[in-house]
């Protein structure tokens, strides 16, 4: 039998992980079930689990996603760069309803868990850096005084950022342009 190369493993893993997200995206990670993944696939059984131990691994691997969109270096505005943010998720909504999914499975799955919290880590430094160069330059803190208004800041985009995704997720008079404003006013204040 011919040996596959790395990268022909890591096609085929990546490929598997898209099906699972989009059956996780559809049904929800309770409700797909690894049948439904294999049969979506065209792969055979032992072809998934070479790659994958089980539902909860695959799940782990299809909540690492690619946050460069969110995470990218920008000039903008903090208060522009959260809202920019926003409005992707705002316009990707299979996005939106996996990130609600994955959060939501966060809270009993430690695996999915651990992503989640790697990646909400990711974003809030991310957030913590665009309103540290504007704080540096615009406000008058001392360096501990800076620290502790980043802290507090950071955790408030953070808020606004899954309160999107939950809102406009579960929320059926959920209004996106009023949420804007609303994320607007709060982090103009900071």
């Amino acid at each position: 039998m011919p040996k596959v190369s790395q990268e022909y493993m890591q096609n085929r893993r990546s490929e598997i992980v898209e099906v699972a997200r989009s059956l996780f995206v559809r049904s929800g990670y309770q409700q797909a079930s690894m049948s439904e993944i294999i049969v979506a696939t065209g792969l055979s059984a032992g072809a998934i689990y070479n790659h994958f131990s089980g539902k909860t691994e695959l799940m782990s691997a299809a909540a690492r996603i690619d946050l460069d969109r969110f995470t990218a270096a920008s000039d903008e505005l903090p208060w522009d760069f959260v809202e920019r943010c926003l409005r992707e998720l705002q316009t990707d909504h299979q996005l939106t309803r996996f990130f609600a999914i994955t959060w939501g499975e966060a809270a009993t799955v430690p695996e999915i868990a651990a992503v989640v919290d790697e990646q909400l880590g990711q974003l809030r430094n991310r957030m913590t850096a665009v309103y540290r160069r504007w704080a540096e330059a615009e406000l008058d803190l001392t360096a501990s005084e800076l620290e502790t208004w980043l802290d507090m800041l950071a955790a408030a985009v953070l808020s606004v950022f899954t309160g999107f995704v939950m809102q406009s997720t579960a929320l059926a008079d959920f209004d996106a342009e009023r949420y804007f404003e609303f994320s607007r006013t709060i982090l103009r204040q900071g």
